[in-house]
C-alpha cells in the first residue's frame, strides 16, 4: 500500500515554483506506483487542489484531505492512514521524495516489505525520505513527530524494537526535490518523468550557472568543495563518480532529525571563518582552493541564527539578491554569486543525492559529446 504525503506550500513565487515541482514530483510518483504490480491501492494525503483533481476520479487512489479546522500532525495523519484495515504493508513517501526513482527499485523495495517481519525499511535511517514498516501498529509505540518525516524510521529501531534495513544509495533512493537547487539539477537531469519535466521545462531557473560546474565534476585535474552536511557515504568514499580531488567540509549532519536547528545548538566551524572575515573574503579563501563550490547553506544560517522564511532561502539558493529580505542573507548570496568560481547554493542536496545527479549527467554528456571542455580557471586581478 502506497501511502503518498503532498502539501500545497506557500504563497510566495519562489514557494510556489517549489510546490509546483513537488506536486509534478507527486503526480509521477503515484502513475508510477499504480503500474507496479505489488502496490494495490494508494492514498494520497494533500491540501492541493492540483492533486486532489488530478486523481479525484481514479478508483485505485484514495484522496486524503486536511480536517477542516484541524492543525496539520504529521504522525498522527499517518498513523491514521496506517490503522485502515486495508493497509497491511505501509509504504510511505513525501510526494517529492523520489523523482528519480526506478520502476525496479520500487519492485524491490516492495518484495522486502511484503517478505519482511518486524522490519522498517528506509533510504536513511537517520533522514529519511520514504520508509515501509512491518507492522504498521509500531507507530503506536513511538513519539509521533508533528510535522517531520525524517526522524519515524530511527524512532521505529529505537523505541518500537523493529529491524531496520536501509537500502543501498543510489540516485534515485537519494534524491529529493526541497529546494530550488534540487529543481535546477533535475531540469538539467535526462531521466526526469512527465509531469516534473512539463513543470520545469517553463521554470526561469539557473542551469546556466550549474551547466558551468559540470565539467569539473568529470576532471582529474579539477578541485570541488563540498561544505554542510555532506553524504559521506557517497563522497567519502576514496572512489567516487567524481575523480578530481574533493575538500570535505562536513558539519551538522542530522541537525533537522535532531532538533538541533530549532533548539538553536547548530555550531560551525565554517560559520566562525565567515564570521570572523566578511562575506566577500570568506568567498576569496574558499574560492582559493577549489574549482567550484556546492555549499549547504543552512547550517551556516542556522550558526548566524538567522531564521530564515522559506522564501528567503529558496531566493539564495537561486541567487535572487533582490528578493531577499533578510540582509545578512542578502550579503551572504551576493558574495557567493560574484565570487571567482562557481558556487552552487541550496540545500542537503546539493551537497549529496542532488550533487549525484548531477554528476550522473555530466559522465552523460561527456559520453555523447555535449558536455563542454573545462574551462580556464579564472584568477584574481
Amino acid at each position: 500500500m502506497l501511502i503518498v504525503f503532498a502539501g500545497q506550500g506557500g504563497g510566495t513565487p519562489t514557494e510556489r515554483l517549489v510546490a509546483g515541482a513537488q506536486h509534478a514530483a507527486a503526480r509521477d510518483l503515484i502513475e508510477l506506483g499504480l503500474q507496479e504490480p505489488l502496490i494495490g491501492h494508494v492514498f494520497l494525503a494533500t491540501d492541493a487542489p492540483v492533486l486532489q483533481d488530478a486523481f479525484d476520479r481514479e478508483p485505485r487512489v484514495t484522496v486524503i484531505t486536511d480536517p477542516r479546522g484541524e492543525p496539520f500532525h504529521f504522525g498522527a495523519r499517518l498513523r491514521a492512514i496506517v490503522d485502515r484495515p486495508e493497509v497491511r504493508f505501509p509504504l510511505y513517501f513525501s510526494g517529492a521524495a523520489a523523482p528519480l526513482i526506478e520502476a525496479s527499485t520500487l519492485h524491490d523495495v516492495c518484495v522486502r516489505l511484503l517478505g519482511g517481519s518486524s522490519t522498517v525499511i528506509a533510504n536513511n535511517l537517520w533522514s529519511a525520505d520514504w520508509f515501509g514498516m512491518v507492522p504498521g501498529s509500531a507507530l503506536h509505540r513511538i513519539a509521533l513527530p508533528e510535522s517531520h518525516d525524517n526522524a519515524v524510521p530511527s524512532r521505529l529501531a529505537r523505541q518500537a524494537g523493529l529491524t531496520p534495513q536501509i537500502i543501498d544509495p543510489a540516485i534515485g533512493t537519494i534524491f529529493d526535490l526541497d529546494t530550488p537547487a534540487d529543481l535546477t539539477i533535475l531540469a538539467l537531469h535526462r531521466g526526469r518523468r512527465t509531469h516534473v519535466s512539463e513543470f520545469l521545462d517553463g521554470a526561469d531557473l539557473p542551469r546556466d550557472r550549474y551547466g558551468a560546474t559540470m565539467p569539473f565534476l568529470i576532471s582529474q585535474k579539477a578541485h570541488l568543495s563540498l561544505i554542510g552536511r555532506v553524504n559521506t557515504s557517497i563522497w567519502g568514499k576514496a572512489m567516487t563518480d567524481i575523480p578530481g580531488a574533493k575538500r570535505l567540509f562536513v558539519e551538522e549532519r542530522g541537525m533537522v532529525a535532531f532538533g538541533r536547528d530549532t533548539a538553536g545548538e547548530v555550531r560551525s566551524l565554517i560559520g566562525h571563518l565567515y564570521q570572523q572575515v566578511g562575506p566577500r573574503q570568506f568567498f576569496r579563501i574558499i574560492g582559493d582552493l577549489a574549482d567550484a563550490i556546492f555549499f549547504d547553506s543552512r547550517v551556516l544560517f542556522q550558526h548566524l541564527g538567522l531564521n530564515l522564511t522559506p522564501a528567503d532561502r529558496f531566493a539564495s539558493d537561486l541567487g535572487d539578491v533582490d528578493a531577499i529580505a533578510n540582509e545578512a542573507a542578502r550579503a551572504f548570496t551576493r558574495a557567493a554569486i560574484e565570487a571567482h568560481v562557481p558556487v552552487i547554493l541550496g540545500g542537503h542536496g546539493v551537497v549529496a543525492g542532488s550533487l549525484w545527479a548531477l554528476t550522473q549527467e555530466a559522465w552523460e554528456r561527456a559520453d555523447d559529446g555535449t558536455l563542454p571542455d573545462l574551462p580556464d580557471r579564472p584568477t584574481l586581478a
